[in-house]
């Protein structure tokens, strides 16, 4: 089975790199020819030059929800998103369920059978830094083990 291991975020502004951080980790972790590790600091219908052609596909990404506790982890299907299937006013901006929902319109041979996500409650997304906040970074070794688990690697 040809799986990709996708972090998504902008590691500039914060938490938001969260995703990113845990696939670089990833990255050192996993020697095997049928994984891919990337790292994608993209969003919206971007996504659908890269998640076409795999199996499986699991993507790392920050979340922020109504009382969500910073560092909290979340295994996640896209069907947990259903209701948030929109466009907007720019496709750069579309949401994943959105994108999922599009390529699989379009072009649903290429698309992944299965999609796992492990989200990351945030703290802080809007400042400008690199550094996470101690709460989210002490959750990557919890999220890198759910990601091996999720893979059979651990």
């Amino acid at each position: 089975m040809k799986t990709l291991v996708l972090g998504i975020g902008n590691p500039i502004l914060g938490d938001d790199g969260v995703g990113v951080h845990v696939a670089q980790e990833l990255a050192k972790l996993i020697e095997d020819d049928a994984i891919t590790v990337e790292d994608a600091s993209t969003s919206g219908l971007n996504l659908l030059d890269i998640i076409p052609g795999y199996d499986k596909v699991i993507i790392i990404d920050a979340i922020m929800t109504e009382g969500g506790e910073p560092g909290e982890s979340y295994r996640l299907r896209p069907e947990a998103f259903s209701k948030s299937v929109h466009l907007t006013t720019s496709m750069h901006d579309a949401n994943l369920p959105t994108v999922l929902e599009i390529g699989n319109k379009l072009i649903p041979e290429e698309m992944p059978h299965e999609i796992v996500i492990f989200a990351i409650e945030v703290e802080e997304i809007d400042k400008f830094t690199e550094e996470m906040t101690v709460r989210v970074k002490e959750a990557v070794p919890k999220v890198l083990n759910l990601v091996l688990g999720e893979l059979g690697k651990k």
